[in-house]
């Protein structure tokens, strides 16, 4: 499914891509090693700063491929293809990107923002219900952050039966509530520090 869709993108966009760096997924591949093998990648391929890296995944994927793009021939575009519920509504938003160090936690990374990102909720379809529920466990926290009415639509949506054109408008405010506290604080200093309760 994920495939079709970045080739109807693409396509649409009459792009011709360099080459598939594959990454396992895990968080202890989310590592210097794996940075490295995105940029001999682009390297080997001759990728140019205009050159786009295209990172498809979860927020490992994010995180990791928007670092390798930012450092890249000192920043090459970079667009999000975000396949997670979490990944959709915090980890492809808000410029951070990184890697695990030492076994520390996005230990090194930068501020980076995207060209683009790509959200498509018909990616979701197979996802696991632990992955479901993980992202929807971030949607809760951003509609206590934002306001009685948003936080009434999460609690009352069926997270059993899901509804993915409903879960669309959903996704949408709670990227428009993430969006709003980076515009605000998009370096981490004061009220931005309220995303990270529960990670």
């Amino acid at each position: 499914h994920t495939v079709g869709f970045c080739d109807k993108l693409l396509e649409k966009e009459n792009w011709m891509p360099l080459n598939v760096a594959v990454v396992d997924c895990g968080e202890e591949n989310k590592s210097l090693v794996s940075v490295a093998r995105v940029w001999s990648m682009l390297s080997k391929r001759g990728a140019r700063r205009s050159s786009i890296l295209l990172c498809v995944g979860g927020g490992m994927v994010t995180d990791m491929g928007g670092f390798a793009a930012s450092t890249f021939k000192r920043g090459m575009r970079c667009i999000y293809v975000p396949t997670t519920l979490l990944a959709q509504v915090d980890a492809s938003l808000g410029g951070k990107t990184g890697f695990n160090l030492d076994g520390l936690k996005n230990e090194i990374g930068t501020f980076s923002e995207p060209e683009r990102v790509v959200i498509d909720v018909s990616l979701l379809q197979t996802l696991p219900v632990r992955e479901r529920v993980s992202g929807y466990a971030e949607m809760l926290k951003h509609g206590l952050i934002s306001n009685e009415a948003h936080w009434a639509e999460l609690l009352n949506f069926n997270t059993d039966l899901i509804d993915y054109k409903y879960l669309k408008k959903l996704v949408g405010e709670s990227v428009q509530v993430k969006e709003n506290i980076v515009e605000q604080d998009p370096f981490e200093q004061g009220n931005r520090k309220a995303l990270n309760l529960g990670h």
